[in-house]
């Protein structure tokens, strides 16, 4: 919608031609004649409205005793007989000529919603009142004419003395329905602002002056339509059995119409909580139905249009077949929000009590858990973090939607395209929704997440994840125990999970590609975190991150593994700050605790706490190759005999022959040995030989340090 067509809607004229806002206005006005005297003032207010209106009541000839209309006559008390004997003509001849109402958009709006919702008379009475007192300036100016002469306000309020005067009925019945548990204000059609004014559904109002009419599903026009469709329950496989359990109490909540129940998502922006609330409403056989995602004219809604749109929500919606999807439901918790400029509290009590007595089923997401606070926490029937999947599960994610979006993505570029950005599933559907639109390939796919990766990290490209390394080579690795032997005993039956490893040496000597060996051995996923990835610059935030890191590696049974560990596990004599105290701590405790193996990796390992040391089961420290693993490595990776010098470069890894030989690609050296060797004795310039200890006494070749 522009602009324009807003302002137009928002600033349309009173629909005078509406016959439905005549016949009220005419009824309200008989009403007020048969109950008052003509001496009082409301007699006054409706014989000024009705010289007033009369052309826009259809009545262009009827003309007022003269003497009766003087200026400023309002503030008189009452009329004379001859004006009263001919306002009272005039009502009833206006009222008897009166041709069938025509079927309006808000006449048929207005009896929609009192069947779909079960109204009786007095409420569907009240409800037309407040319906045309924002659409008809006759029934408009009535009201304000009637409140002001009784020293009201020019203002729909809750005055149920004067509400049940224009209606004809009695001040009780009127004040029982506009009560908050009665149907008008429990459903969000009318609700009282702080004033005290009775402000109607703006929603329909808009549609009225749209002049659209009521569909089958007043839902859709009301509260919104679904976006976008379910992706496939396995993209959610990653969630491990929490999401079953929502499903199973999702079903159990559908088939025996349970209240009072709300799932909640909760995540960072990006981890596809909206995605996974459509997914698991298809999984259950529901239809998920949005609650106001848009103000009635199609802009950001407010507070309470939200809130009005909750309770339409359980009105309008199909028990024991629908749930409910609140997005962004910190819209809607806030303690404390302004309007009109003035800051106004809401009620903490009032939003528990609507948790609890919802009548369907409800999934609520949020970026911010902390915005709801621990009471509204306490009220939900379950919570569940969404955390984008690892590695492995987005390299078979990207392979099932490329499929179906008819894309062909071979196994490896979907790994490589899986580590290249940690994105939610519905990240990779848009991408190869796109990709398949651009008729490409894995190229194509390549661009698109990178423009996506680009973006979401404000212009700069997250450095992606580690491949598993499939060329593995033992014979290349140089550690101070049997690798082969201690692999063979962790992955054999019954063999103990909650192992705990300190891999010490210097960079490229193999201490990532041998944990991942492991864990391939194992049958588990490798959950790496770089401590990049977890320190934080507020106060606690390394500390949760940390916590989060062991709780989503033993949510999905992976292998965690910290590099850069000396980051995270400094010396606590070392420390200047609290925080350095407090994340080593918190390191600590957690690795006690981790029914799981997990890995740290360092480069220093002389910084690590001593405390540390001694939470570790097994210590593996790496050195630089051997001669003869340098004379084998050269043989491996250029295909050619080592030259005599190669036994002079005494600190050498297996990555560096990997990095020359993509170094020497370039610059087309690769047949050159003396060429290859000069690059290798670059890459030793400056490193001091040696094996690095970790913190405890060297034992004999072959025997890996355990606690």
């Amino acid at each position: 919608m522009t602009i324009s067509e807003y302002m137009e809607i928002e600033h349309a004229a009173p629909a005078r031609s509406v016959n439905s806002g005549r016949c009220l206005a005419l009824r309200c006005a008989r009403n007020v004649c048969a109950a008052a005297s003509r001496r009082s003032p409301e007699a006054r207010a409706v014989a000024d409205w009705l010289a007033e209106h009369a052309e826009a009541l259809g009545l262009p000839d009827a003309a007022p005793p003269e003497e009766s209309m003087p200026v400023g006559t309002q503030r008189r008390r009452g009329v004379s007989a001859e004006v009263w004997d001919w306002v009272g003509q005039t009502l009833e001849d206006a009222w008897n000529s009166e041709a069938a109402a025509a079927n309006t958009a808000a006449e048929r709006w207005a009896n929609a919603i009192a069947a779909r919702l079960a109204l009786d008379p007095a409420e569907a009475s009240v409800f037309s009142l407040a319906l045309h007192y924002r659409l008809d300036q006759r029934v408009e100016n009535l009201f304000d004419a009637v409140s002001q002469s009784r020293g009201g306000r020019s203002q729909l309020h809750r005055d149920v003395a004067l509400i049940g005067l224009l209606l004809g009925e009695a001040e009780a019945g009127i004040e029982a329905r506009l009560m908050p548990e009665a149907p008008l204000l429990a459903s969000g059609l009318l609700h009282l602002d702080r004033d005290g004014d009775l402000m109607v559904l703006h929603q329909l109002v808009c549609l009225i002056r749209r002049n659209t009419p009521p569909g089958a599903d007043l839902y859709d026009h009301l509260l919104g339509k679904a976006a976008g469709d379910p992706l496939p329950w396995e993209a959610f496989a990653h969630l491990g059995r929490e999401a079953e359990v929502a499903a199973e109490v999702l079903r159990a909540t559908l088939a025996a119409r349970e209240s009072g129940v709300n799932i909640l998502l909760y995540g960072p922006p990006g981890t596809g909580k909206t995605s996974f609330a459509a997914t698991l409403a298809a999984h259950v056989g529901a239809r998920l139905r949005p609650v106001t995602e848009a103000s009635e004219s199609g802009w950001e809604p407010r507070r309470h249009e939200r809130l009005a749109g909750l309770l339409l929500a359980q009105r309008l919606a199909a028990p024991g077949e629908t749930l409910l999807l609140f997005d962004e439901a910190e819209d809607l918790f806030v303690a404390r929000t302004y309007r009109d400029g003035d800051l106004v509290a809401s009620s903490r009590v009032f939003m528990h009590r609507l948790l609890e007595r919802m009548t369907l089923p409800v999934i609520w997401t949020a970026n911010d858990i902390g915005a709801l606070g621990p009471a509204v926490l306490r009220r939900m029937t379950m919570c569940l973090e969404l955390k984008v999947p690892n590695v492995v599960t987005r390299t078979r994610l990207w392979r099932q939607m490329a499929t179906a979006e008819g894309v062909a993505l071979p196994e490896a570029d979907a790994a490589r395209l899986a580590r290249l950005v940690p994105a939610a599933p519905a990240v990779a559907s848009a991408a190869l929704r796109a990709t398949r639109l651009a008729g490409g390939g894995a190229e194509t796919a390549r661009l698109i997440i990178e423009g996506v990766a680009r973006a979401v990290q404000g212009g700069g490209l997250p450095l992606p994840e580690p491949e598993h390394d499939a060329d593995y080579d033992p014979a290349l690795v140089n550690a101070d125990c049997d690798l082969a032997s201690l692999t063979a005993g962790l992955v054999r039956q019954r063999a103990p999970r909650a192992v705990s490893f300190l891999l010490a040496g210097p960079p490229g000597t193999g201490k990532s590609v041998w944990v991942r060996h492991l864990a391939a051995r194992m049958g588990m996923q490798v959950l790496q975190k770089r401590a990049s990835d977890l320190l934080n610059s507020f106060l606690g935030g390394t500390e949760r991150n940390i916590a989060d890191a062991f709780a989503e590696a033993r949510d999905t049974g992976a292998f965690l593994v910290f590099d850069e560990a000396d980051s995270l596990l400094l010396d606590r004599a070392d420390a200047v700050r609290s925080w350095e105290i407090s994340q080593v701590n918190e390191m600590l405790t957690w690795m006690e605790q981790h029914p799981l193996p997990f890995a740290c990796t360092t480069n220093l390992p002389a910084r690590l706490d001593r405390a540390s040391l001694r939470r570790f089961l097994v210590k593996v420290s790496f050195d630089w190759l051997t001669q003869a693993q340098a004379r084998l490595a050269f043989r491996r990776f250029f295909g050619m005999a080592p030259p005599a010098g190669l036994d002079g470069l005494l600190t050498l890894t297996p990555a560096d022959f990997a990095l020359v030989r993509r170094r020497a690609a370039v610059t087309g050296a690769t047949a050159n040995q003396a060429a290859l060797l000069r690059l290798l004795a670059a890459e030793c310039e400056g490193r001091v030989g040696g094996r690095l200890q970790v913190g405890f006494a060297a034992r004999a070749a072959g025997d890996c340090d355990a606690a």
